[in-house]
């Protein structure tokens, strides 16, 4: 009798350690050009289910905007995972996604996740249910990262001598574009000159027009973070090489609909020495160089494009360019168009709210700056033939130490849904008739 209670206990406490041991947590850092392909195939995964689809998730935009989130948390049942799966994203960059998933290096901003808290049987209990606008405070992750998508390589990153898995998903494609009430002459950027406002600060309009009357008119660049992928991208596509220090501005003050102050980044990612003004101030230490040891002052830059969409709404016909320390470097108000590098589906936004689409190297996404949600067949001709080179090859990375077990089934999963949820991000690698070998490098069949 006793042999049996204690047979019948133990086989209770292997049940319990084998039920808990089943669930499991992945945490999803990365690219944020990528988030609403990452985002539509976690969600189509968690609709499968495991023989019962039951889910939840939160995040932290109003509801119905999850796809352009920084922080979202899923709970429920996965394909293949016998018990809860829960994934945390945390957007942050293609960089810092890489940096994240490397426990030799030290990370000053380490990704930081919603607490599986936020969604309890109270707020959430449909299927699929949706809890938006979080604002629950969020604890960084005492270990590393397990799964991230990168624009770039590891090779384009300081880390690349940590290995790590690396898998293709698809072709990420990004534009140029330019603000809203920017000339009409600006049509088109060479990767010369975009090289000249980046390493020289801003330029007259007439370098890129040829025309006189643009003399007194400036272009000014603003960009990304150096944890971006992004920006990894369009320094080494525009042959500036991307260790390499660039002056980035930032929009500092605006009144309604225009701009009226911009600032050189400062070094720290915050501006306290520019003259006030109306508006707000849109420096903030996530604007600092962090990545290659560069802290030095214009190569900050924006955490996400949809920053640099915000700032490409606003008109430039009288602006004050300060530089880092608030100084005025152009001799007071001038007309000024910024040109900038986002994501295919930032790009609509921005052209949406009154920016443009302009081309690069005189070919331009010519469906894409008129109207549309994707990529259209004749746009997709210019960049799977080799004519149009602003893209790069979307990564999916995981831990070196993920080889087996649930997470591991949970990548599997992903990276097989993914091709199908590229959608505004860009096209599927299939869809190429070109490659290149590495970030910025040679297109050709």
């Amino acid at each position: 009798m006793k042999l049996t209670k204690y047979l019948a206990g133990l086989a209770a406490f292997a049940f319990a350690s084998t039920s808990h041991a089943a669930d499991v947590t992945v945490n999803i850092t990365g690219a944020n050009a990528f988030r609403a392909a990452t985002i539509n195939a976690i969600k189509a995964q968690y609709l499968v289910g495991n023989g019962t689809v039951s889910f939840k998730y939160a995040h932290d935009k109003a509801a119905g905007g999850i796809t352009g989130c920084t922080r979202a948390i899923f709970i429920g049942n996965f394909p293949g995972v016998t018990g809860t799966t829960t994934i945390r994203c945390c957007f942050t960059g293609s960089v810092e996604g890489v940096r994240a998933m490397m426990p030799e290096v030290t990370d000053p901003s380490p990704p930081t996740y919603f607490n599986p808290s936020v969604l309890t049987s109270t707020t959430a209990t449909d299927t699929g249910a949706e809890l938006a606008s979080q604002t629950t405070p969020v604890a960084a992750l005492g270990t590393t990262s397990d799964i991230a998508f990168s624009d770039v390589g590891k090779d384009s990153t300081p880390y690349g001598k940590y290995a790590a898995f690396e898998d293709q998903v698809g072709v990420i494609v990004f534009s140029m574009v330019t603000n809203n009430g920017a000339s009409s002459n600006l049509t088109s950027v060479s990767s010369q000159q975009y090289r000249a406002v980046l390493g020289k600060g801003p330029q007259p309009l007439s370098l890129f027009t040829g025309l006189t009357a643009d003399d007194s008119s400036f272009v000014v660049a603003m960009g990304r973070s150096d944890l971006s992928g992004t920006r990894t991208t369009y320094l080494a596509e525009t042959g500036f090489g991307f260790v390499n220090p660039v002056l980035q501005y930032v929009l500092n003050t605006f009144s309604g609909t225009a701009m009226t102050r911009l600032q050189l980044v400062p070094a720290s990612g915050i501006s306290t020495l520019a003259p006030a003004g109306n508006g707000n101030n849109c420096s903030t230490t996530g604007n600092a160089s962090t990545v290659w040891s560069q802290s030095v002052d214009g190569n900050g830059g924006y955490s996400s494009g949809g920053d640099i969409a915000t700032a490409m709404a606003k008109t430039g016909g009288a602006v004050t360019v300060y530089g880092a320390s608030g100084s005025d470097q152009l001799g007071g108000t001038k007309n000024v168009a910024l040109i900038s590098w986002v994501g295919i589906s930032d790009a609509m936004t921005i052209r949406n709210n009154g920016g443009r689409i302009i081309g690069y190297n005189g070919v331009t996404l010519s469906d894409l700056a008129i109207s549309g949600t994707e990529l259209s067949v004749n746009d997709k001709a210019k960049i799977g033939r080799g004519q149009y080179t602003a893209w790069g090859y979307e990564r999916i990375f995981r831990n070196r130490n993920l080889t087996s077990g649930d997470k591991l089934t949970v990548y599997n999963a992903l990276f097989s849904e993914l091709p199908a949820r590229i959608g505004a991000a860009g096209m599927a690698k299939s869809e190429l008739m070109v490659g290149r070998e590495v970030d910025g490098g040679v297109v050709a069949p």
